[in-house]
């Protein structure tokens, strides 16, 4: 998912029908620039080397998102759910996470064995949360970024925060996470701490992108690998 504006003109895309590196390529209406959908970039035409912000967003089965989010209404298109009803979901993909010139790919069979990962992306601390029996993947940065309950809302914050899980009854997919330098309690859904010396304080969710190791490594040349062995 990206954001659409560039320079502050929203653009209008389409699919443009040919592949490149066996991925989608879109056409933008306003300037017939040609784009590589994985990359976000134009590859071809007036805006070639222009990038598109990637927008964090979550891919999990409609049973996990209802179950996080229970008020949510969905338009159906019945041919699409005859289609793909009583598919079996594959684990065998990686979680792929890119800022700046720095890429990690996280293979999600050992992100969820391993529940929450705390790691980082280049100079970037990030935390890794994958669970396996809902699909649920979320990433944030560890670094704090405000607090919505304090005037001076970056006053005392952790520089790094480190996250562990919590056990507890929760429902599937649903798992408390806890600081370990302070010891607050952190609604992941939403990326906040209810309760501790950090509560009311936020965090900043990354965008990333699940594919086949094979697929990502094609668009992400740089990448380094984490749950195979290569990267701890």
């Amino acid at each position: 998912m990206h954001d659409r504006r560039i320079d502050g003109t929203t653009h209008k895309f389409g699919n443009e029908g040919a592949l490149f590196k066996n991925a989608m390529t879109w056409w933008d209406w306003e300037t017939d620039s040609i784009w590589s959908q994985p990359w976000g970039a134009a590859i071809e035409g007036p805006l070639t080397g222009t990038r598109l912000t990637l927008i964090p967003f979550e891919l999990v089965p409609w049973e996990s998102w209802q179950a996080r989010h229970p008020q949510t209404k969905v338009l159906i298109e019945e041919r699409f759910e005859h289609k793909y009803a009583g598919q079996i979901p594959i684990d065998d993909f990686v979680i792929g996470v890119s800022i700046g010139a720095d890429a990690v790919g996280y293979y999600f069979s050992a992100a969820a064995e391993s529940g929450l990962i705390n790691h980082t992306v280049g100079a970037y601390p990030v935390a890794i949360l994958a669970d396996q029996p809902s699909r649920n993947v979320d990433v944030f940065l560890r670094k704090p970024q405000a607090r919505t309950d304090s005037a001076d809302n970056r006053a005392d914050l952790p520089d790094i925060l480190t996250f562990e899980l919590v056990d507890n009854s929760e429902p599937a997919g649903k798992k408390s996470v806890r600081d370990i330098e302070t010891g607050s309690i952190w609604d992941i859904d939403r990326g906040v701490a209810i309760s501790g010396k950090l509560r009311g304080t936020v965090l900043q969710r990354a965008p990333f992108v699940t594919a086949f190791d094979w697929a990502w490594l094609d668009f992400n040349e740089h990448t380094d690998w984490w749950g195979d062995g290569s990267v701890q």
